[in-house]
């Protein structure tokens, strides 16, 4: 454990409500920059980090910042230079939110609800509570067959698994990656489907 970069250090994920995309990832850009509020003093540093990203609006530049520094929006490896972000740390901080995400994927799983896809509005339905994922899977299935509606269990950050109404199942996982291409970082989650046939 690296006491002076808690953000290199592992995580402990007993929950799935313990995982947070991105964590070391923006825990690492937030302490190149110390916080993401500024003072009237160090608006002149801030405008020559603008006009060196190539922005013209100060405003927009710091509206974007904010985007960056959540990992919502595709960062110009130019900012990350001028805050003095190393792209192989960036990487490797990566690597522990990936170990965070399967540390959370690997923790036990009881959904609270689900989704009825119905139209206009789709219904949400409670689930009876502490419900293991794959008894939650069989009873939603059971119910997407009877009333030939797809349904869909949620978990935030993590997956999405859809039922469909012929019983068939296929999982979303939605892992945190980044990609670096075209002078910028893009952050993303990958989308791997996995999927199982009923007959």
């Amino acid at each position: 454990m690296d006491k002076n970069n808690p953000f290199l250090s592992p995580r402990t994920i007993n929950k799935t409500e313990d995982y947070q995309p991105f964590y070391h990832s923006k825990a690492y850009l937030n302490k190149k920059v110390g916080s993401l509020t500024y003072f009237k003093d160090q608006i002149p540093q801030l405008r020559k980090i603008t006009e060196k990203v190539g922005y013209k609006d100060f405003n927009q530049f710091i509206k974007h910042r904010k985007l960056w520094h959540n990992f919502k929006k595709k960062i110009p490896i130019s900012y990350l230079e001028e805050i003095g972000v190393k792209l192989d740390v960036l990487k490797f901080t990566v690597e522990l939110d990936q170990n965070d995400y399967q540390k959370a994927l690997e923790t036990p799983l009881y959904p609270a609800s689900y989704i009825i896809q119905t139209r206009p509005i789709p219904l949400t339905k409670k689930l009876p509570e502490n419900i293991p994922e794959a008894e939650a899977v069989e009873l939603v299935r059971k119910e997407a067959i009877l009333k030939n509606k797809s349904c869909v269990i949620y978990y935030p950050f993590l997956k999405t698994i859809f039922i469909d109404c012929d019983g068939s199942v296929t999982t979303a996982y939605y892992q945190p990656e980044i990609k670096i291409e075209g002078g910028y970082v893009i952050p993303g989650q990958s989308n791997n489907f996995i999927g199982e046939v009923s007959l």
